[in-house]
């Protein structure tokens, strides 16, 4: 626990120093994250689903699911920490992974973590026809890669 709260006061600092004009008081720009999201992701199905805690924190989970296998599971978490928002990833059987917003314009939330070997950047988008693009990218061993979902509410 030590680790985590040593990594959510480093990411505070890099906010401080790259991204301190994207933070707002206010946890009503990510309310429409509220809900079941889903969307088809190669021969599955990859599903989000975000509810609120308080008026600091919204939870949710993320998972990849190819006929009745789920490959992939993440517990979500977008908790502001002082006057940052820190968007925090943990998948099974690991340490979260913490990432600072950074950016915030038209319907648009970039979150990064520069330290991290994939992704660096989650980047989140309220398109205007109400679906939620969400791309995650990076560099790994020199190599830009990027994974991109279009998820709808059902």
């Amino acid at each position: 626990m030590k680790r985590v709260s040593l990594y959510i006061v480093l990411l505070i600092m890099l906010g401080k120093i790259s991204g301190a004009s994207a933070q707002t008081d206010d946890i009503t720009q990510f309310q429409w994250l509220i809900g079941k999201w889903k969307g088809t992701q190669g021969d599955g199905v990859f599903f989000e689903n975000w509810s609120k805690v308080n008026d600091y924190t919204l939870e949710g989970t993320g998972f990849h699911v190819v006929k009745s296998d789920t490959l992939f599971r993440e517990s979500l978490q977008l908790h502001k920490v002082g006057k940052f928002w820190i968007y925090i990833a943990t998948i099974e059987n690991s340490y979260p992974v913490l990432f600072t917003l950074i950016d915030a314009f038209d319907n648009t939330w970039i979150f990064a973590n520069y330290e991290h070997d994939f992704p660096q950047r989650i980047v989140y988008t309220k398109r205007d026809d109400g679906k939620l693009y969400v791309k995650v990218e990076g560099e790994t061993e020199g190599v830009q890669m990027k994974e991109e979902y279009l998820l709808e509410k059902y």
